[in-house]
């Protein structure tokens, strides 16, 4: 990593953690939150926690706690940092409640549209790729963030709690966030974190419908042929010929 942002341009923000620990690590007292929320401050960094056992809680984190951050930080923007079990589906709780992805990206769009569409969103969790679904819907123009940070596979809590750290602390030093993820991946030991813009996953989304169609179209084709293969006029033009 060479190229380094420009001092004037350097993205100033502080850090949102919404943490969602499963029952038993919340019986140990086992998390990330508190060791990123260190490490992020060692960086003159701003950081709020977050401790969301439930639904309630968590929404709350969001729709009340984050505006409240924001207000409290106006010269900086915040980059959210959700950390809890994930699936393809979406995300569970403490408490068990699982919030789809469509019922998060209906949380996030508001925030997005305050910060005028550059809202970062990191995933703390296993198969965190899968909220990139969050911007996959092809009648709205509506995103809920600018850019997602996640996993694509299942972490451990020390390969994410040192590739966010990595982040973070790359990032508040002028590093461009690609190289940045590139260096998670080498400070964590695992190659799988990846970041995306609502943008690239949209079209991803748009460009794969499309050939999903096209190719229903030409399966829908062959089989219509190889049902005329089987009429009575086909046999005969077969036989005359």
């Amino acid at each position: 990593m060479t190229d380094m942002v420009p001092t004037e341009d350097r993205l100033r923000f502080f850090v949102y953690i919404i943490e969602s620990p499963s029952p038993v690590d919340l019986y140990h007292r086992r998390g990330e939150g508190d060791v990123l929320r260190q490490a992020i401050n060692l960086n003159q960094i701003e950081c709020t926690l977050r401790l969301a056992i439930n639904l309630e809680a968590f929404q709350a984190s969001i729709s009340v706690g984050l505006p409240e951050a924001m207000q409290a930080t106006p010269k900086s923007i915040p980059i959210l940092h959700i950390s809890a079990h994930g699936f393809s589906e979406g995300i569970q709780l403490s408490s068990g409640e699982v919030i789809e992805w469509a019922q998060l990206r209906e949380l996030l769009i508001p925030i997005n549209k305050a910060l005028n569409g550059n809202l970062i969103v990191c995933m703390s969790t296993c198969e965190g790729y899968s909220g990139s679904r969050m911007a996959m819907v092809a009648d709205s123009d509506d995103h809920p963030f600018y850019a997602i940070i996640g996993n694509g596979s299942k972490p451990t809590w020390p390969e994410t709690a040192v590739g966010f750290a990595t982040l973070y602390h790359l990032v508040a030093n002028g590093r461009y966030i690609a190289d940045a993820v590139d260096a998670m991946r080498v400070a964590s030991g695992n190659e799988s974190f990846f970041v995306t813009t609502a943008e690239e996953s949209k079209q991803g989304y748009l460009d794969f419908i499309q050939n999903l169609d096209a190719t229903e179209v030409k399966e829908d084709l062959e089989q219509q042929a190889k049902a005329d293969d089987t009429n009575e006029l086909s046999k005969l033009l077969r036989a005359s010929t």
